[in-house]
């Protein structure tokens, strides 16, 4: 398989996951572990954990692709 192919695979595997994993974040209510009106600092926890949650779901996801590309060709 194509390495170019590969990359965009991946990169439109990242928004697939990003949306999954924001729906799970949003479920887990962590806004009772931070004091009341400290809305910015929930959103950029959310955001940064839901970006490296994504990444590393993505990546992998993507070396598990890579390694039974390998074993199979």
């Amino acid at each position: 398989m194509d390495l170019g192919l590969l990359n965009i695979l991946e990169f439109f595997l990242f928004f697939v996951v990003f949306a999954v994993v924001f729906q799970a974040f949003n479920a887990l209510h962590i806004e009772k572990y931070f004091k009341k009106g400290q809305i910015w600092q929930i959103q950029i926890i959310y955001i940064f954990s839901t970006i490296i949650f994504t990444y590393l779901t993505v990546k992998a996801l993507m070396n598990l692709i890579y390694l039974s590309l390998s074993i199979f060709s």
